[in-house]
Formats: C-alpha cells, sequence, structure tokens
C-alpha cells in the first residue's frame, strides 16, 4: 500500500510530506507523536518481481536495513546524519533519521552553477571528516555522490547509509549488482570488486569535481558507458579547481594503493583553508616569480601552479609532489565531409523562428533554424521519435523529458517526475504512450496525449540505459546494468528476466519482426520474447563490450558498436559476419538504421559517420556535432532526418541523403 501524508508509521510517527525518492527508497518528513519533533523517515523499496523472488528480496533487504542502521548509528560526528531509530511498518522496514532542513550539494550546483574552490574546500573537510568517523566504526558508506551530501546553512552532512556495510560482514547484496551512483562508483567497485574506505574517498574527489566544474568527471551515454569510461580513462582536467586540484587529482586516483588517504585529504584541505587566506578564490594573480624550465613544465604537472602561487598554495604543491601525473586528453579531431543540414538547432536562449510554417523537406537549402529549448548546457543523452514522425523526445542531466514539435520547430511539453538523469526514451508503436528510464532504475510510462504519468516501473536499482517496446506494444525490454527485464505495458506488472551467466552490461533493440537482441560485455544474444519460457541463441561472442545494437528495417542485419570504436555487423538468420566498419578513434555511443534501409549511421566521439547500409561502404558525408561528444542518435521515420545529441546541451537535425 502506498504511503500518504497523515499516515502514522509504526504508531508514532506521522508522514508529513514526501522530501525524496530514488532507487532504494523514499523519504518522508514526519513527525514523532510522542516526542513532538520533526524527522526523516526512509522506507526501502522491495521490488516484486515475482512471488518467489519478492520474498527473497524481502529478506535479504530487511536483514541489510537493520544491520546498516545499527551499524550507522554508531557513527558519531556532526557532518554524518544521525539514526535514531529503526522500525518495520507493514511489512516494510523504516529508518528513522535526522531531518536536515537543507538542499543537496547535486541541487545546489543545478540551480547556482558550480561553487568557490573555498566553499567546495569547507565541505569536503566537513564530509571526509564523517567518512573517516564511519570508517572507524567499521562502515563504508558506498554511495557518496551529490546527492548524498546536505547543505545547511554552512554545514555539510553526509547522509543515506542506507546501502552501507560493515566491514568483514558477508555480503548482503545480489551477486554482480552495484549499488549506488554509476557516475561517482569507484573504479575497483565497477570492476565488481568490494568496496573498501579507499572506495568512498574516489567518490568523494568526484562529488567535489562535481562541486567545483559543475559536472561530473565522467560522464557516459548510458550508466554501462560510465562505468566503462571509470575503468579505462582519466579524469578530465579540472579547469575551475585551482588550488584543489592536487586534492581531486589524488583522490580520483584509478588504483587503491596511489590513493590519497582520509587523513591526507583533511590535512591538505585544512592547509588550504589555514588562516582563511584568501587565494582559494583569488583574482588573477600578478606577482612575478621565477620562470620554470622547459624541463619542470615536462616533469611537474604543478608547475603552473608554483609560477602563480603564495606560500601557502607551494606548501601544498610541495606535499602532493609526488602524485602521478595524469595523461593528457587528446581529441583527435579529424576532417570531415559538408552535410546538408536541415537546420534545426535546439538550444536555450536563443530566438524562436518567425516562420514557423515552413515545413523542412529534404530538397531544402542548408539553413539553420534555431529553437529554445530547455537545455541550458545539460548534456542529452537520449533520443526517440515517434512513430508518425511529428515529435521528437529528448531526455538528459536535467531529469526532464522534453518533447518537440518537429514541423512547427517549438516545444510540445514537457515531462517532469524523474530524480535522476534520464538514459533512455522509447515511443509505443501506437505512438500513445512514452517509456523513459533513468539511472536509478526507474521507469515511468507516460500519456502522450495529456502527459500524465500513466504507471512506474523499477528494476531494483539498475539504471536503465536502454529500452524498447516489441512490435505490438505489449512489451517493453528494459535493459540495465544486470539484466534485461521484460514489462507487460497493458497489465504494467513484470514478465520475466532475461540474463546471461557471468555477463553484464545490457543494451538491447527488437527488431521489426519481433525478435530482441541483447548484448553485453561476452555475448549478444537473440531473443524469442513470444515463448514461454524466454527461448535464446547466441549470435556471437563479443571480445568489447557492446554499447548499442540496431536491426535493419528487414530484420536481416544486426549492427552492433563497441567499445573499441568498431561497428560490427551480423546475419540474424545464419548468424553469420557480414564484415566490421572502422573509422572511429572513440569508443561508439550509438548506432541506427535508416527506416529506409539505405543508411547505416554510427556515433562515436563528436562525430557520426554514415554507410551505406547495403555494400557497409562509407558515404562520403558524415557529422561533425560540434566539439563534444555525441550521446544518442534517431533517425525520424521517413529516413530524411537524422537527429544527434550530446554533452553541448544541443540536438541537432541533419538532412541525410541517399546513398
Amino acid at each position: 500500500m502506498s504511503e500518504a501524508p497523515g499516515q502514522l508509521v509504526a504508531g508514532q510517527y506521522q508522514l508529513i510530506e514526501e522530501i525524496g525518492r530514488g532507487g532504494f527508497g523514499v523519504v518522508w518528513r514526519a513527525r514523532h507523536e510522542r516526542l513532538g519533533r520533526d524527522v526523516a523517515a526512509k522506507k526501502l523499496f522491495l521490488p516484486a518481481e515475482s512471488a518467489a523472488l519478492a520474498a527473497d528480496q524481502w529478506r535479504e533487504r530487511s536483514h541489510r536495513t537493520f544491520r546498516e542502521a545499527r551499524s550507522a548509528a554508531r557513527i558519531d560526528h556532526p557532518a554524518a546524519v544521525k539514526i535514531y531509530d529503526v522500525v518495520e511498518h507493514r511489512g516494510d522496514p523504516w529508518i528513522i533519521m535526522e531531518l536536515i532542513e537543507g538542499r543537496s550539494l547535486n541541487a545546489v550546483v543545478r540551480s547556482e552553477g558550480p561553487l568557490p574552490p573555498s566553499r567546495v574546500a569547507e565541505i569536503g573537510l566537513e564530509i571526509v571528516g564523517a567518512l573517516t568517523a564511519a570508517h572507524a566504526a567499521g562502515v563504508v558508506h558506498r554511495d557518496v555522490n551529490p546527492a548524498n551530501v546536505l547543505i545547511s546553512d554552512r554545514r555539510a552532512v553526509l547522509t543515506d547509509f542506507g546501502i552501507a556495510v560493515i566491514q568483514g560482514d558477508p555480503s548482503l547484496t545480489h551477486t554482480g549488482v552495484i549499488m549506488g551512483a554509476p557516475a561517482y562508483t569507484a573504479p575497483e567497485r565497477a570492476r565488481g570488486e568490494d568496496a573498501v574506505p579507499a572506495s568512498d574517498l574516489w567518490s568523494l574527489g568526484a562529488t567535489l569535481f562535481y562541486a567545483v566544474e559543475g559536472r561530473r568527471p565522467f560522464p557516459g551515454a548510458n550508466p554501462n558507458a560510465v562505468l566503462y569510461s571509470i575503468l579505462t580513462e582519466d579524469p578530465p582536467p579540472a579547469e575551475r579547481a585551482g588550488p584543489l586540484t592536487p586534492v581531486i587529482q589524488g583522490l580520483l586516483h584509478r588504483e587503491v594503493a596511489g590513493r590519497l588517504t582520509a587523513a591526507q585529504t583533511a590535512g591538505m584541505l585544512k592547509l588550504l583553508l589555514k588562516d582563511d587566506a584568501g587565494w582559494l578564490d583569488p583574482a588573477p594573480v600578478t606577482t612575478v616569480t621565477p620562470t620554470s624550465t622547459e624541463d619542470d613544465k615536462e616533469t611537474d604537472p604543478l608547475a603552473a601552479d608554483r609560477r602563480n602561487s603564495s606560500s601557502t598554495k607551494w606548501r601544498l604543491a610541495s606535499a602532493v609532489r609526488e602524485l602521478p601525473r595524469r595523461r593528457a586528453l587528446i581529441a583527435a579531431a579529424a576532417p570531415v565531409a559538408a552535410l546538408a543540414l536541415v537546420g534545426v538547432l535546439l538550444r536555450n536562449g536563443d530566438p524562436p523562428p518567425k516562420n514557423n510554417s515552413a515545413v523542412v523537406t529534404p530538397s531544402a537549402p542548408p539553413a539553420a533554424v534555431r529553437l529554445i529549448t530547455s537545455f541550458p548546457g545539460e548534456r542529452a543523452f537520449t533520443l526517440a521519435f515517434s512513430h508518425d514522425g511529428r515529435t521528437l523526445a529528448v531526455g538528459g542531466d536535467d531529469r526532464v523529458v522534453h518533447l518537440w514539435d518537429v514541423a512547427r520547430r517549438k516545444s510540445a511539453g514537457a515531462l517532469r517526475g524523474h530524480k535522476y538523469t534520464i538514459f533512455s526514451l522509447a515511443f509505443s508503436p501506437d505512438d500513445r504512450t512514452i517509456a523513459s528510464g533513468s539511472y536509478d532504475g526507474r521507469v515511468i510510462l507516460w500519456n502522450a496525449a495529456d502527459h500524465k504519468s500513466k504507471g512506474e516501473f523499477e528494476t531494483d536499482g539498475n539504471g536503465v540505459g536502454s529500452m524498447a517496446f516489441s512490435p505490438d506494444g505489449t512489451l517493453l525490454a528494459c535493459a540495465g546494468s544486470d539484466a534485461v527485464r521484460l514489462w507487460n505495458t497493458a497489465a504494467k506488472t513484470w514478465k520475466t528476466t532475461l540474463r546471461a551467466p557471468s555477463e553484464s552490461t545490457f543494451t538491447t533493440a527488437y527488431s521489426r519482426q519481433g525478435r530482441l537482441a541483447v548484448g553485453g560485455s561476452a555475448t549478444i544474444r537473440l531473443w524469442d520474447t513470444k515463448a514461454t519460457p524466454a527461448t535464446s541463441v547466441t549470435l556471437t561472442k563479443v571480445s568489447s563490450v557492446v554499447s548499442s545494437l540496431a536491426f535493419s528495417t528487414d530484420g536481416r542485419t544486426l549492427a552492433a558498436g563497441g567499445y573499441d570504436g568498431r561497428v560490427r555487423l551480423w546475419n540474424t538468420a545464419t548468424r553469420a559476419s557480414e564484415g566490421t566498419l572502422t573509422g572511429h578513434d572513440k569508443s561508439i555511443s550509438a548506432v541506427a538504421f535508416d527506416p529506409r534501409g539505405r543508411v547505416l549511421a554510427s556515433a562515436g566521439g563528436s562525430s557520426v559517420l554514415l554507410w551505406n547500409a547495403a555494400t557497409g561502404k562509407r558515404l562520403p558525408a558524415s557529422i561533425k556535432a560540434g566539439d563534444s561528444v555525441v550521446n544518442a542518435i534517431a533517425f525520424s521515420p521517413d529516413g530524411r532526418v537524422l537527429a544527434t545529441g550530446g554533452d553541448d546541451g544541443t540536438v541537432r537535425l541533419w538532412s541525410i541523403p541517399a546513398p
């Protein structure tokens, strides 16, 4: 039964209003009836995929909740949220916590922009103190991220120890399931290893990076891409961090042994804040100091800081002189051929077109028409055209599904309800329903006509990286980091879960003929979801993680984009290779077939390459979508327009020439 304001939990906590929701629980403001004080009451979710599985999950969740609450209650630090009680209500576990009046760090940065280094240093010092106390009590938080740091006046508090574990205890989670926000998951945890105190410190480094830069250090088109980036790439240079750079760099070291400890981090932050020096947020420094030699520049990553430094800055730089130097991230930009631009740029702040009656056609001359959107610097991670071609849906960092009237080139509405980044979108075959999925595992079904929610699905906190409706619209496949879950869209009930043994990182696509392709870290499988139970055949084993899948219109060819920058083509009937397409120097983020069956598009880095779908030959036309990464592409139903969206928060529409 759903909770409602006024309801009494465990006979003593009256619910007042919902104040937060995520993949693992919902938090209410509540009033302790006997003591007359407000508290935060958190109920943990229990997804019910089947009767047997729900019972197992209930026992696991209940056991974990009570252990976590008891362990978290031992933590005594001003920057750690206090745990007052743990109760059971109507079979569900609830944690009663201190109520912090404030906003999450995530919300503060979204509304106010990047914070000054001095404020971030203060926040970091408080949170590392809370982590030190937690680790001393044997507790690893495992979900340090900006959403779990609450800012109240000048106080910062680390909250939500709801998925913490006591060191040395057996795992109380499903094997292979990574809990916590993917973008703030330490490399060792992304590899499937146990969380250790150093894992929390890496997450703290990513949190401080976000606070001072206003962006995550490791973006990606979906949770799987984020984790892969964490495992294989160095964090980008911090442009706004100034003297905080060595702290963040030291915390984000990929290997545990090379990472800053809590004591080192606290010492460095105290040094930064010592005597309220004021140099954390300085005006440009003009003091003339001896110039470094070329050898200094080559061997000392802190040489630039030393040239423009106060004595305090130099002492800090000296303290971390031995930190491993990051590899430079070099983006190679290849020349690209001209492509006729339909010319629709969806960007915030541009004036609307004066002539809204013109309809863009493939024969239209290259021209730009700018429209207003609600993506002020927010990354776009997913795109979907309605089947009638009238509407384009866009989802991304701002947690809103933006709908665009393609012909009129103006907004057609916005769907609000997600608490986290939206990574996947899909229109039902009849265009009456829009499905949106976020990285906390929450899927919302929307009525396309009135934009109201029609229901929700939960995937046990596993981020939804891609979704696909079956051709008849009766099933919705939701690909998470652990499996693909099938839902009955009419009854809004779970049908089955498709898993491959010892495999993770999944993406999925339906063919028009009703076959479901599932790609992961080891195989690509073809599923018959009409069968009971669903059956599968292995199309191929893979050596590179599959990031994106797309069927040709006739269903005979499956394109698979990989993290190795290659697109591989497979004959779905014979299961034979039809070739490998090369040309990208970055991992593939998306692949898509033109519905006319003529063109295959592949996105990698900031470029989109076009291929003849019949011959596999590269077309002379290609797309260079600015200098930022393209995360998503989508063809219009007539195949004449390709939409691209990426890290620059801009959605572009391009006319596509026939090969």
